[in-house]
């Protein structure tokens, strides 16, 4: 008690909050960068007060998230006072242009950041959107989600009542420093990173993103056939997406190269991925080439025979 009282005297006198020191001590992920809407760097510990948190991961294309803002913006006008609430856009196939448009169309107030290194999600184990997690004060995770429960209202409930409120923790898989799944070798290396449902879940909403997945994977099958020499690696997105949806998707599109999923988001950060799909050419193990582009099948065969 004494210690915590000693902590707060100090964050007083450094013009700082009690909750950013406990936030900074108990809760990494708070100190990871991110993105405003204007480009400028940030970090969940610069935005929040002494309150708990409500971290809304989403995308603009995502159909579940589209139908959940209501519920944001409802939330964030009833509990905004007594809860920091922010918006986390994902990033992933999205723009600044597009999440200006999201909120205009919904009437958005609530704050919006985005995850641009995609450590965010990383961190908090997103595997899916919409997610929803409530932080406590003491920066731990007491619920997490993707619905709208109402496990979900009465966390909220009892989080905007009192601080000190202590709730069970939830568990979140902590971040280990995982091997690469990109071998190293003196060979030309091909990566093709795309997602199991970007070619059929996007068909409504992003058109012309389901049709360059399609051309894309179609593209990466006729460049292995014609080059099979290359260290070929293909790596999907984790994003809902388990063994059962990859061996459809390599059934669906008669995948011969090794094709894995990025369970830990690892490869997908590392390479800063952020668009599905993109193939990465790697010589001496550095990167030389790199196109999210497929519309052109003869540009991509002729960089690839310029390192050969």
């Amino acid at each position: 008690m004494i210690f915590r009282k000693l902590l707060a005297v100090i964050a007083i006198t450094l013009g700082l909050s009690a909750f950013t020191l406990v936030h900074a001590q108990t809760n990494k992920a708070f100190d990871i960068s991110i993105t405003t809407l204007d480009g400028e760097s940030t970090t969940l510990n610069q935005l929040v007060a002494d309150k708990p948190v409500y971290l809304k991961f989403w995308a603009t294309w995502c159909q579940p998230c589209r139908e959940q803002m209501p519920h944001l913006q409802q939330t964030f006008e009833h509990y905004g006072d007594e809860i920091d609430i922010i918006s986390v856009n994902i990033d992933v196939n999205d723009s600044v242009e597009a999440i200006n448009a999201t909120q205009q169309e919904f009437g958005l107030t609530v704050p919006v950041v985005i995850d641009a290194t995609g450590k965010l999600a990383q961190a908090f184990d997103l595997v899916g959107t919409p997610y929803h997690l409530l932080i406590d004060t003491d920066g731990r995770v007491v619920f997490k989600g993707h619905e709208e429960s109402d496990k979900l209202e009465k966390t909220l409930k009892l989080l905007s009542a009192s601080n000190s409120v202590i709730l069970p923790a939830v568990e979140i898989e902590s971040l280990i420093e995982q091997p690469s799944l990109v071998t190293k070798t003196d060979q030309l290396t091909a990566l093709f990173f795309t997602a199991t449902w970007c070619d059929w879940y996007l068909e409504v909403s992003r058109p012309a993103i389901a049709n360059n997945c399609i051309n894309g994977q179609q593209q990466a099958n006729t460049l292995y056939k014609l080059n099979p020499q290359l260290n070929w690696l293909g790596i999907t997105s984790r994003l809902w997406t388990g063994d059962k949806e990859l061996a459809e998707y390599k059934g669906k599109y008669q995948i011969q190269y090794p094709l894995v999923i990025d369970n830990h988001d690892q490869e997908f950060v590392r390479y800063q991925v952020k668009d599905f799909p993109t193939l990465i050419l790697l010589k001496d193990g550095k990167e030389v080439f790199r196109t999210s582009e497929f519309s052109n099948q003869h540009d991509v065969a002729t960089t690839i025979l310029k390192f050969k």
